[in-house]
């Protein structure tokens, strides 16, 4: 597959830095706002999280920055190999953990609507490299280690592509992450240190290929691409994957909801079972309501399914899918509280499980995977974000994946730190 050197080449010839903010793009020199009601230098108090004081330097419209991101989990049932469970993020037990050391250089579009280059280069060091691993760049087409010697700390590179066009219509070249799901990769997008089975074991990291991306109006997005798969640039069989995915604002901005899908052939031995096929059709969607109930209380809706034909070990299909639901409320510009529980079915027991080789949770597990987790994100600064979390794992099915193999269930209290710069 000849255009996956063209994609590599392409991409890597920007180099010096590619750029989309989560926040607004506010800097050190305009940090004033309001907090109780003064006006304040939000680089020394605690204001409105999405106005943060950056530290690296800007270029025009060539933006750098990035945080880090430790913490550690109190596991109560102490497993000897400090693994909580078959998870492939936050996945070690009673130890300090340094999960993200994040850098991200990125040019966006111009902002008068005008046609324009930009684009974005991201590095992550850590212990979550293994969720931004592709086949074909940081590993061999046939998945073994190609610059990464360790298990448990690893240098990834999520994304890098350019992207041509206007605010409206624009189309993005080379490695970039999925549109399939809510949860992601990046620490500060997430309310909660651990990760979600759905994001864990369901879909995609990360893509390489060209996606499409049209804003008709205020209350309109659209996007379609053609890719190579799940997270490869290259892999032993390549084949292109559709992906595609429309979200509708309501245009007072009280709620949105959104779907997204991916559908071609990938490998169905993923779970280390014996398949019939080497490669088949695997589909995955996921459908998300965000519905603002208050001012300050907002609820999110997460429903997903996966399938592969031939997946199964007898060489049935495979299924997993399932639920979740999140519910956060703003206490105020310091303090945030979460909630989250999750349903994971599956069905076959094809997903759960892929992580650390020296992990001893081994699949199969065939059957539901139940989580709640709570938590609260205190921002005593705009650079720092600490995020407590208490969260209860349980399982209903065949195996026993906690506690080395002993139980159907887990307790665990968490917390980390995010600065960001």
């Amino acid at each position: 597959m000849h255009v996956k050197y063209f994609l590599a080449a392409l991409a890597v010839t920007i180099t010096g830095g590619l750029r989309t903010f989560a926040d607004d793009g506010k800097h050190a020199d305009s940090c004033d706002s309001l907090c109780d009601g003064e006006s304040v230098n939000v680089c020394d108090t605690c204001c409105d999280t999405d106005d943060y004081c950056h530290y690296l330097p800007d270029v025009g419209r060539l933006q750098f920055y990035g945080w880090l991101d430790g913490g550690i989990v109190g596991n109560t049932s102490s497993p000897n190999s400090r693994f909580n469970g078959p998870y492939n993020a936050v996945d070690r037990s009673n130890e300090a953990m340094f999960n993200q050391g994040y850098l991200v250089s990125e040019m966006n579009l111009p902002c008068d609507g005008s046609l324009g280059l930009g684009g974005r280069v991201d590095l992550l060091y850590g212990e979550d490299f293994l969720l931004a691993q592709s086949l074909g760049w940081e590993l061999d087409p046939d998945a073994s280690r190609r610059w990464n010697s360790g298990e448990y700390y690893g240098l990834a590179m999520p994304q890098m592509y350019v992207e041509a066009g206007r605010n409206d219509l624009s189309l993005k070249v080379g490695h970039f992450y999925s549109i399939v799901g809510y949860e992601g990769v990046m620490s500060p997008s997430n309310v909660f240190y651990s990760k979600a089975y759905s994001y864990q074991f369901a879909g995609p990291f990360t893509h390489w290929g060209g996606q499409l991306t049209w804003n008709p109006n205020d209350c309109w997005q659209a996007q379609v691409g053609l890719v190579n798969g799940w997270n490869a640039l290259d892999r032993e069989e390549d084949s292109v994957n559709l992906i595609a995915g429309v979200k509708y604002t309501d245009p007072n901005r009280n709620w949105w909801s959104s779907f997204a899908i991916i559908t071609g052939d990938e490998n169905n031995n993923v779970s280390g079972q014996r398949a019939v096929s080497q490669q088949t059709n695997r589909t995955r969607y996921s459908w998300i309501v965000d519905l603002p109930l208050t001012c300050r209380l907002d609820y999110v809706f997460h429903q997903w399914l996966g399938f592969q034909n031939e997946g199964a070990a007898n060489g049935g299909d495979a299924y997993w899918y399932g639920v979740d639901q999140y519910v956060y409320y703003t206490i105020n510009d310091c303090w945030k509280a979460g909630g989250r529980f999750e349903w994971f079915r599956d069905e076959e027991g094809t997903r759960v499980g892929l992580n650390r080789a020296s992990n001893p949770n081994k699949p199969p597990f065939v059957g539901n995977f139940y989580s709640l987790a709570a938590g609260l994100n205190w921002t005593p600064t705009t650079n720092l974000i600490i995020r407590p979390e208490v969260r209860w794992d349980s399982f209903d099915g065949t195996g026993l994946p906690f506690d080395d193999g002993t139980n159907d269930d887990q307790l665990m209290f968490a917390a980390d730190a995010i600065w960001r710069f």
